[in-house]
């Protein structure tokens, strides 16, 4: 359970909690839904149902259906749709299981994976059971934005920190391919648009193709028992929801990188750079702009990362967005 080790204070907390029977109705796990995140909830799950002495012992039948997700008291919700929620019928749902009885007389649990991707329904569903929460049951969130949660729904979790979010982190695999595009800009034609709009794509391609190889493994250990259209959608679920993880990553990066150009045409102390080792290519990069085409620089990659949540093919939002980027 590397999740455990790596978070000892937080899980000794969960202990004693489950041992003394103070264990809050709600928490908040922050960290990802594919790492930390999920395995700490399913430790967390295992302290619950595991019988032995010593628990969580990771070897009774309890905890081996924890860790296929498989456990008859607990039900797992991730985004399923195309549009990459987590719907209000699927929160009901859990709330309709929560409010049964125990098949085993014990926990009922519930774990939302990605849980901001709830849209406003569901979240406003799921607050209902957290203020009046049944007997013996707990509910984890699993997200790395707990910022994009209700604020009403933070408030009546418990949180556990596992990770302080995506900002700044960017995979070793595409840090470089993404660096080689910032280095680059501004673009001096419409060729050199074209170019940059056409490696942002292939980085996203190869991430994807990356996430879909990784997703379709775990399923195939994890899903046997679901028929093929299922495991389809739920395939898709998790590529679209982790592949959105990677774009909001880079993304942040990109305006990290185009801040620290509108720092430097503003004269701003240098110490605040996000890109202190990239000192030189912003300063070049800084002579092309006013402190109005900085910050125009920075207003078109927000509207790049938004326009991707629209029907609009990615390459032609790229492509549009590197043409105003044009020096």
């Amino acid at each position: 359970m590397e999740a455990v080790d790596q978070h000892a204070e937080a899980w000794e907390g969960i202990r004693k909690g489950c041992e003394s029977e103070r264990l809050a109705h709600a928490y908040v796990i922050v960290g990802s839904s594919r790492g930390q995140g999920l395995q700490f909830a399913e430790a967390f799950l295992k302290l619950l149902f595991c019988q032995a002495a010593d628990n969580p012992c990771n070897e009774c039948i309890a905890c081996r259906q924890v860790d296929s997700h498989k456990h008859v008291d607990t039900l797992w919700i991730e985004p399923q749709s195309k549009s990459r929620q987590i719907l209000a019928a699927d929160v009901r749902g859990l709330i309709h299981r929560m409010n049964q009885t125990s098949f085993e007389g014990g926990w009922k649990a519930g774990v939302l994976l990605n849980a901001d991707c709830m849209n406003m329904s569901s979240a406003n569903a799921l607050l209902k059971t957290l203020e009046e929460p049944p007997p013996k049951s707990i509910l984890l969130l699993v997200t790395d934005s707990p910022q994009a949660l209700l604020p009403t729904i933070n408030s009546r979790c418990q949180k556990i920190v596992l990770s302080a979010g995506n900002a700044g982190a960017v995979d070793a695999d595409w840090r470089a391919p993404l660096l080689d595009i910032l280095h680059d800009l501004p673009p001096s034609r419409g060729l050199d648009a074209a170019r940059m709009a056409s490696q942002l794509k292939g980085l996203f391609d190869t991430v994807k193709a990356g996430i879909a190889d990784a997703v379709e493994e775990d399923l195939g250990q994890r899903e046997e028992s679901l028929d093929e259209s299922k495991l389809k959608d739920i395939l898709a679920a998790r590529i679209n929801a982790q592949l959105k993880e990677v774009q909001a990553d880079v993304f942040r990066v990109m305006l990290d990188w185009h801040r620290d150009v509108l720092m430097l045409v503003s004269s701003i102390d240098e110490k605040h750079l996000s890109f202190p080792d990239d000192r030189d290519i912003l300063l070049e990069q800084s002579t092309y702009h006013t402190p109005g085409s900085a910050l125009q620089a920075v207003q078109v990659v927000e509207g790049m990362a938004a326009r991707l949540d629209r029907n609009i093919p990615d390459l032609q939002i790229f492509d549009e967005a590197f043409r105003r980027l044009v020096r």
